[in-house]
C-alpha cells in the first residue's frame, strides 16, 4: 500500500443505533480520501449492510462488540468488519450463505442472503474467514479506480 496511509479502528457495541454513526463516519473517510460521490454511496451501502449482518447475526448478545478497521490511501480502501460469534460455531453456516450468494443461489425469490450478496457487487473484493473470537470477519476492499 503507498503512502500516505489512513487507518483507523473502531470498536462498537453490537446495537443497531451504531448503524447510522457508522455510515456516517465511512462517508466521511471516503469522501476525505476522494473517493467519487458513487464510490463513497457504494461503501457507505457495503459496509451498512456487513455491520447490519454482523448486528443481527454475529454479535447479538447484549455486550458484544464489532470492530471494523480501516486501511486506506489514495487509491484504495479496504475494510474489516469484525464480530464475536453467538457462542456456537456459526462461521460455517456464513461461509455457506457467502458461497451460495456467488454462485448467483440469491436471488429475489429467496427469503435472506441479499444484504451479503449486494455487498459483494458494490465492492471490488469481499471475502469472509472465522476469526478468533468465534466469529467471522468480512473483509471488504473497494479500488478508486475501476
Amino acid at each position: 500500500m503507498r503512502d500516505p496511509a489512513y487507518d483507523a479502528e473502531l470498536r462498537i457495541p453490537g446495537n443497531p443505533i451504531y448503524l447510522r454513526p457508522v455510515r456516517s463516519f465511512v462517508r466521511d473517510l471516503a469522501e476525505n480520501i476522494g473517493f467519487c460521490h458513487g464510490k463513497v454511496s457504494d461503501i457507505e451501502l457495503a459496509v451498512d449492510e456487513i455491520f447490519s449482518n454482523a448486528i443481527e447475526h454475529g454479535s447479538p448478545k447484549y455486550g458484544a462488540w464489532i470492530v471494523l478497521r480501516f486501511l486506506s490511501n489514495n487509491e484504495m480502501m479496504k475494510i474489516t468488519i469484525s464480530d464475536t460469534g453467538r457462542g456456537e460455531d456459526s462461521s460455517a453456516r456464513w461461509l455457506n450463505a457467502w458461497s451460495d450468494a456467488i454462485r448467483d443461489k440469491t436471488h429475489p425469490g429467496t427469503e435472506r442472503g441479499h444484504g451479503l450478496l449486494l455487498a459483494h457487487n458494490l465492492t471490488d473484493e469481499l471475502s469472509m474467514e472465522s476469526n478468533s473470537m468465534g466469529g467471522l470477519d468480512v473483509h471488504l476492499v473497494i479500488y478508486k479506480e475501476g
